[in-house]
């Protein structure tokens, strides 16, 4: 869902220098339209990482848990997560940031929350086999971070 949102705005951005198919600019009503260049251009690297790691959250099920609004959260938002202080079982206080993403789906023993059931984390990413994929940790970590807040 976050995903298309983000592509239905990149499409929708910058659309007054809309160019013909020939690269001129359209006159009222001639000739057809085609999509601005940076929709077009090559992705830069973490662009590439980031939407990869958004269709693997789709994809995988992270979505079910850490992007919906629901009233029965199971899993930390990826909205509020990135950037932020969280408390781990141990009472140690961590910054979530790219490391910390990254040895938490590696190791998640080791990084469990206070205030969620580890059950379904531990299922999930058992299931996937993310310690034989570095590709999908920083798929998934590019995404993760993107999708957080600014930094301030």
């Amino acid at each position: 869902m976050l995903a298309g949102a983000i592509t239905l705005a990149l499409v929708g951005c910058g659309s007054s220098g809309v160019t013909n198919s020939s690269g001129g600019a359209n006159s009222a009503g001639a000739g057809t339209t085609s999509v601005p260049a940076y929709v077009t251009e090559p992705f830069t690297h973490e662009q590439q990482l980031v939407a990869q790691g958004a269709r693997l959250v789709v994809s995988d099920g992270c979505a079910a848990c850490h992007l919906s609004g629901g009233a029965h959260v199971v899993g930390p938002s990826f909205s509020s997560f990135a950037g932020h202080r969280v408390t781990l079982r141990s009472g140690q206080s961590v910054l979530v940031d790219e490391r910390f993403v990254r040895e938490g789906l590696l190791h998640p023993r080791a990084y469990e929350l206070r205030g969620y059931e580890p059950q379904p984390m531990l299922k999930a990413l058992a299931r996937l086999h993310l310690n034989s994929s570095p590709q999908q940790i920083a798929d998934l970590a590019a995404f993760i971070e993107q999708v957080g807040p600014e930094p301030e």
